[in-house]
């Protein structure tokens, strides 16, 4: 599965752990943007005996250990680029992340609140999983793809694959993003903008890089 993780050229930071160290943090998931995260309603059928109060806690409880890394399954809208990666200054990174997956799921878009029915014959662990792999449906031009799980780091199983900058990324970011791309074997592109939406134009690459991989000082010093 292809998806994308936006930064911001402030957390150009972040993109270069992503980049080098082929990883992406898993936050926990109360520090989401989203205020309505993980919240959830249920509804019983009476049933003698079953305790449901005795559920619920137990779904609150595995939320606690689950964190999140949000991506998104395109990179080609507006508010993406201008909510995550600083209004067209950072970059979108593109990475491949297994279908099947267990931590894989893609976000489902419901109303305000997740929804729970009880009694079920889902464990806790599958029902806090379901409640934060959706989101209220205003947040869908997103087209989420979550990883949920109780580590910090997931660790990407293959090199990323390309990283597009965003117009207004700063001229010198933009270069020093074109040399660590080029000199990774990774496809490096820029936004471009019209009638049909965003494009991802190729970038050739740098000057400074000479066909062995090898920076070719006299050409920085020209640049500079």
């Amino acid at each position: 599965m292809r998806a994308y993780k936006f930064r911001s050229a402030s957390q150009i930071a972040f993109a270069l752990d992503i980049i080098i160290n082929r990883r992406l943090f898993c936050a926990d998931w109360k520090t989401l943007n989203d205020p309505m995260e993980g919240m959830f309603v249920y509804s019983r059928q009476s049933t003698d005996g079953y305790d449901y109060k005795e559920e619920v806690q137990q779904i609150i409880e595995e939320k606690k250990g689950l964190k999140v890394c949000s991506l998104s399954g395109t990179f080609d809208s507006h508010l993406l680029w201008a909510h995550y990666a600083g209004g067209f200054d950072g970059c979108a990174i593109e990475v491949e992340i297994p279908d099947n997956h267990p931590c894989v799921k893609r976000t489902e878009y419901r109303g305000v609140f997740a929804h729970v029915s009880m009694p079920n014959g889902h464990a806790p662990e599958e029902l806090a999983n379901q409640v934060l792999s959706s989101k209220y449906q205003e947040w869908s031009y997103e087209q989420e793809v979550r990883i949920l799980q109780s580590q910090e780091w997931f660790q990407l199983e293959e090199p990323v694959k390309r990283v597009i900058a965003g117009h207004r990324m700063p001229p010198a970011l933009f270069e020093a993003m074109n040399i660590i791309c080029n000199s990774m074997g990774i496809r490096f592109c820029r936004t471009g903008i019209g009638d049909e939406g965003i494009d991802a134009d190729y970038v050739e690459p740098s000057s400074v890089i000479a066909p062995n991989n090898q920076f070719n000082w006299d050409a920085l010093k020209r640049a500079r």
